[in-house]
């Protein structure tokens, strides 16, 4: 059953292997699931290859913005490790009329990696490409526009309740208007 009373972006933020696919899986029955991997997959079955950004980006985009202007909330599963990868997500939330959560997964880096090298197929990063993600790894801050940032141990229940009652996002969330 579609949760589209809640409506809302919740935007996973967190290095590859932290759980973001996972929390979008447990928590993602009745909301769309806008996965860069998955796309990847579905537009270029040999793997990622950087001539098709764009068109990753603008599949991603698209999902995102047709799917909150027809009601439903939609989970972002990717790394949004910088503020202005974060800040692509919280404009199109914006032109949806739609609050955007950030979500930021804590599992630690150790595990991270680990995570990653358990990996058998072609999601799996080379050491120096995780430790060029976790230098970039920037932390989401209260000034970036989220109407709320929870952690990743918040079940996306909890997150569309609080949407719905708590008087301060729906200040926020007129605010970004």
């Amino acid at each position: 059953m579609p949760r589209c009373e809640g409506r809302s972006l919740i935007v996973l933020v967190g290095p590859p292997g932290s759980g973001k696919t996972t929390w979008a899986r447990k928590n993602g029955q009745g909301v769309v699931h806008v996965s860069q991997d998955d796309l990847i997959d579905a537009i270029t079955p040999d793997g990622f290859d950087h001539i098709y950004r764009p068109i990753y980006r603008c599949a991603e985009d698209a999902i995102a913005g047709v799917a909150l202007a027809r009601g439903h909330t939609v989970i972002v599963d990717r790394t949004n490790r910088t503020r202005s990868h974060r800040e692509r997500w919280l404009r199109i939330a914006a032109e949806a009329s739609s609050p955007a959560i950030a979500v930021v997964m804590t599992a630690s880096e150790s595990l991270c990696r680990q995570r990653n090298a358990d990996r058998m197929d072609s999601r799996r990063l080379t050491e120096e490409r995780m430790d060029r993600m976790f230098t970039a790894l920037q932390p989401v801050t209260a000034d970036e526009g989220f109407a709320a940032i929870y952690q990743d141990d918040v079940s996306i229940d909890r997150i569309l309740q609080e949407l719905e009652t708590k008087e301060y996002l729906h200040e926020h969330f007129h605010q970004t208007r």
